[in-house]
């Protein structure tokens, strides 16, 4: 039964993104799978219901992807990873209809989701400043829930502002606004390695 829902959810966010939320529809998605629609709603009683099903289920496959990514190595590593982070969670976003359905027509779903977007974000790099900490990479005075709501803060700054972000590289602006952030936060010793040929943070 749970392979046949997690169908569902799969079939609906890759119709999601391609034609945006509001547009599909429950016999769409039935229709593809093969599934009656008595069945689509013992799994998903309204399409509400559905739109929350698929975006924890897309907040949580990015979140384990950046787990798994960042698991056993350095701050230095991770620095990277998550400096380009922003620009690879926002091809999630890449059909305006998504975001912009979200926002418009599912005003109370959109904003839970940004929520749980912000508290994975936080979780993350939280962990990953208390081990870069303990390296010796970040300074020791910091306040790291408060770097990690910044952060967190930035990234989402990416996803809301897409007119103003065409006018430059997407790319050219992430790196700048992350090597800004991250170089805050650093000790020397931590500085004088990023900037070394493998740890630079490129554009």
């Amino acid at each position: 039964m749970e392979s046949q829902k997690q169908e569902i959810i799969d079939v609906a966010l890759a119709k999601f993104k391609e034609y945006g939320i509001r547009s599909v529809t429950v016999d769409e998605i039935c229709r593809e799978i093969g599934m009656s629609k008595k069945t689509f709603y013992n799994y998903f009683p309204a399409k509400d219901d559905l739109i929350t099903a698929v975006l924890d289920s897309m907040n949580q496959s990015v979140e384990n992807a950046a787990n798994a990514y960042m698991n056993g190595k350095s701050a230095l590593d991770c620095i990277k990873i998550l400096s380009e982070m922003p620009s690879k969670v926002g091809d999630v976003y890449k059909v305006p209809p998504f975001i912009n359905d979200l926002k418009k027509y599912y005003p109370q779903i959109y904003k839970r989701h940004a929520l749980n977007v912000h508290n994975s974000t936080k979780n993350l790099l939280m962990q990953h400043l208390k081990a870069g900490i303990s390296e010796g990479i970040y300074r020791a005075d910091l306040d790291v829930e408060m770097c990690a709501v910044m952060y967190s803060i930035l990234q989402q700054s990416f996803l809301r502002n897409e007119e103003t972000i065409q006018t430059v590289s997407p790319r050219r602006l992430v790196s700048f606004a992350m090597e800004s952030f991250f170089r805050s936060i650093l000790t020397p010793e931590g500085e004088k390695k990023l900037k070394s040929d493998r740890y630079a943070v490129r554009g």
